[in-house]
């Protein structure tokens, strides 16, 4: 049975820029092929367990030969494997995605092309550019900047003399020709007077924009030493820059951040970094697997449903949601809980239970364990608890500590411990960890121990090490701060607030003040 070809223009660089099409195409995929300047942070949004193949070539031309990627895309969809061929920009503007799908026609492969943004709209816009604008521009042209196509193909370079009409004019891949774009521009009547500007590596953690004259451009593109991929524009609307751009104005702009959570809980932290200017890059180091006792907590939930327990403690969303998943089984929901009293260990935990229709009663002010055995002395010394042997179900992970349970049993509680999931390290496919790892990561994220035992678990001891050290280290927490302490590696950022958003709070902070100190430097 054949599988199916995806073509999906991956935009130029900033995830959020893939359409919902494009993502959704690349979260089901078996196989991902992808170009050289492919984002790790899209290429996070694969499965972990997919084969990602890099057929990007370089500046230089060395990389596979086209029919080679045409070979491997049909060989691939004919095991019946899903493959998405991942493009920079939209795969039929000067990325070859033609030629890909007049090959899988001819083999009989079913496809799709699924458009992408292209960088030469996109990448202006993070720079704060608009092609057209009614005070300036009324007209743009797009052309390529150096020799286009080479071998089978035509093979030249665009004459710019003949775009000099367009009020606008945008170059891609336009490093190795600034010079003769110049005096082609200038030579056909342009103003060499007209601003210019040069936008390396666009719509990413590392965009540099030059701006400049046309006859400038290239002198200044090379005294600040732009390097491929770059994009030029040229036209009175690069003066609006100045007034409008906003991307690298973001207060995470610049940073790519490793995201080591639980692949169902990711999303939480990597959109807000994103929504910030960052790039996320995701990496599920650990997954939650149900309990081997099923029946068990199948009992456990008809008792508590029956109103045997005065209070259910939650200490995760995990634990919401599989409770509730066993509610519902026993044909049940929140009002079969009016006389049950839940407290849970903090705001992402009492919105998860919120989700469900119930209202948490309790929450300590530390969204911790100790936080929670704080809260319980609190409330049995104000008479709030329940009398002696007041029934309790905590349901929780295997092998979580033993702190509360001990200590609830110290007040006089009958406490009932459930194991009701595992945290287990993910393995994530060589591949993918080779594509999202391909650029450097400026802070890596851990929001409990467990994360910190999986990055160990998946890179050994030494890989490990490394990347703590070329990384900046930011944590949720005194728990995950002393799971990292125990393997060598003192925290840089530790959010006191025990909260995604506390840790993205501490990240604005420290990433202002590292932009502080380097401009004192």
């Amino acid at each position: 049975m054949k599988g199916k070809v995806w073509i999906v223009g991956a935009g130029p660089g900033d995830p959020g820029l893939l359409t919902v099409k494009g993502a959704a195409c690349l979260r089901q995929a078996d196989v991902v092929i992808y170009d050289r300047l492919t984002s790790p942070g899209v290429l996070s949004l694969a499965p972990a367990t997919a084969e990602l193949i890099d057929v990007g070539k370089t500046p230089g031309g060395a990389g596979p030969e086209q029919s080679a990627i045409n070979a491997l895309l049909i060989s691939k969809a004919t095991e019946g494997k899903k493959v998405v061929r991942l493009k920079n920009g939209d795969p039929f503007v000067f990325g070859r995605g033609g030629e890909e799908a007049e090959a899988l026609a001819a083999a009989g492969v079913p496809f799709e092309i699924v458009p992408g943004i292209s960088s030469a709209f996109a990448v202006p816009a993070y720079a704060g550019i608009p092609l057209t604008d009614r005070r300036f521009a009324s007209s743009f042209a797009v052309a390529v900047g150096h020799t286009a196509f080479g071998k089978d193909g035509w093979e030249g370079t665009v004459d710019f003399r003949s775009l000099a009409g367009a009020d606008t004019v945008v170059a891609l891949m336009a490093a190795s020709e600034l010079t003769r774009i110049g005096r082609e521009l200038i030579g056909a009547g342009v103003r060499a007077d007209t601003p210019a500007a040069v936008i390396e590596r666009g719509a990413t953690p590392r965009q540099k924009t030059i701006v400049t004259n046309l006859d400038r451009i290239a002198s200044g593109a090379l005294e600040g030493s732009v390097r491929p991929p770059v994009v030029l524009v040229v036209g009175w609307v690069v003066s609006l820059r100045d007034r409008i751009a906003w991307y690298e104005n973001l207060p995470l702009f610049g940073l790519r951040i490793l995201v080591t959570r639980a692949e169902e809980q990711q999303e939480a932290l990597a959109a807000k970094v994103e929504e910030l200017g960052a790039e996320a890059v995701r990496l599920p180091l650990i997954e939650i697997q149900p309990s081997d006792q099923p029946e068990y907590l199948l009992t456990v939930v008809q008792e508590a449903v029956s109103g045997h327990y005065q209070w259910i403690v939650f200490t995760s969303t995990h634990g919401v949601r599989t409770f509730f998943e066993f509610v519902r089984k026993v044909g049940a929901d929140a009002r079969s809980f009016t006389g049950t009293q839940f407290a849970v260990i903090g705001p992402a935990t009492r919105d998860r239970l919120q989700d469900y229709g119930v209202t948490a009663d309790e929450m300590p002010s530390t969204y911790t364990t100790d936080g929670l055995v704080s809260l319980f002395r609190e409330l049995k010394e104000k008479g709030r608890l329940g009398g002696e042997g007041v029934r309790i179900l905590l349901w929780r992970a295997h092998g979580a500590r033993d702190v509360l349970p001990a200590s609830l049993k110290e007040m006089g509680c009958l406490v009932k411990e459930v194991s009701a999931y595992r945290t287990v390290t993910s393995r994530p496919s060589p591949g993918y960890l080779h594509g999202i790892l391909r650029e450097p990561i400026d802070v890596i994220t851990f929001t409990s121990p467990s994360t910190v035992r999986g990055f160990f678990e998946v890179f050994g001891d030494e890989e490990a090490r490394r990347w703590l050290q070329q990384s900046a280290v930011a944590v949720i927490g005194p728990i995950t701060a002393g799971a990292l302490r125990e393997k060598g590696r003192e925290p840089d950022i530790i959010s006191e607030v025990h909260t995604i958003d506390g840790l993205v709070e501490r990240l604005i902070d420290w990433a202002s003040e590292g932009k502080r100190e380097g401009q004192q430097e």
